[in-house]
This record gives C-alpha cells, sequence and structure tokens, in this order.
C-alpha cells in the first residue's frame, strides 16, 4: 500500500514538473527581451602572457567585442535565438540566449599592440603577449655652481 502511494506521489510530482516546464518553455519562447547570461571562461598564465578562453557556441564572431583598458580586459557580446524557420510551437527551451559582458584582471603588464583573438567551434580565445621591459637611457646633467 505505501508504495503505491509513493509511486503515485513521484508520478504526480513529475507531472508538475513537466506541466511547469512547459509553462516556463511558452514564457520564454514568447518573451521580447533577452536575458543576460555569463558565459564560462578560463584564464591561464603562460611563459608568453596571458590566454583567455571563452565559451560562446552560437554566437556570431561580427556579435563579439573584446576592449583592454590598462589590466583590464572586457569582453561583450550576443548569443542571437535561432529558432528553425519552420517552428510552430517550443517543446523544451534550455539554451540561453542575449547579451553578456565578463571582466578579467590581467595580472601582469601586457602588450596591448600585441592582442590577438581567435574564436572556432564556439570557444574565444584571446591572448595577451607579456610587456617586455624598456630600457631607458637617462641623461646625466652637470650642475654648475656659481663661485665668485
Amino acid at each position: 500500500m505505501h508504495r503505491l502511494i509513493k509511486i503515485r506521489i513521484v508520478r504526480d510530482l513529475e507531472h508538475l514538473e513537466e506541466r511547469m516546464r512547459s509553462w516556463r518553455d511558452r514564457l520564454f519562447f514568447l518573451r521580447e527581451t533577452e536575458i543576460p547570461f555569463r558565459p564560462a571562461a578560463d584564464l591561464y598564465e603562460t611563459s608568453e602572457g596571458v590566454v583567455l578562453r571563452l565559451e560562446i557556441p552560437g554566437a556570431d564572431k561580427e556579435d563579439l567585442g573584446i576592449d583592454l583598458a590598462g589590466q583590464e580586459l572586457v569582453v561583450h557580446g550576443r548569443r542571437r535565438p535561432a529558432p528553425p524557420a519552420d517552428t510552430s510551437r517550443v517543446l523544451h527551451y534550455e539554451i540561453t540566449y542575449g547579451s553578456f559582458e565578463r571582466s578579467f584582471h590581467i595580472p601582469m603588464a601586457v602588450d596591448p599592440d600585441g592582442v590577438t583573438a581567435h574564436y572556432e567551434h564556439g570557444i574565444l580565445e584571446v591572448r595577451l603577449p607579456r610587456r617586455q621591459p624598456q630600457v631607458r637611457h637617462i641623461p646625466v646633467r652637470e650642475i654648475r655652481e656659481n663661485c665668485e
């Protein structure tokens, strides 16, 4: 008897969960505004500098932007929804679309002219080379005292 009650409760909960998922899917499909998301990122230090890898599958290269200000790297962009053209109704909706912005503190001085970015198979890779120390020549001036 107890087993039958447990099975019925589990089935009821599964049915309720499916109905809630269906309502959520309809709401998300009909929404006009996009929800910001936070793509996963890895930041590595190498012998040459720093490498950032950001996971953004489904984004177009043209929708991505990278800004470097001192030691602060900001990556921003947008992933647009792309349901099939013949979609009449969403059955399940999990992929997050919309705008994103991630900021990273780079723990060393980098050469801004040497920064490169590559986007392939949904991974954005940004390479920031370490700034090489500059040697500066400091002239020595002679100070003459007036002797009278």
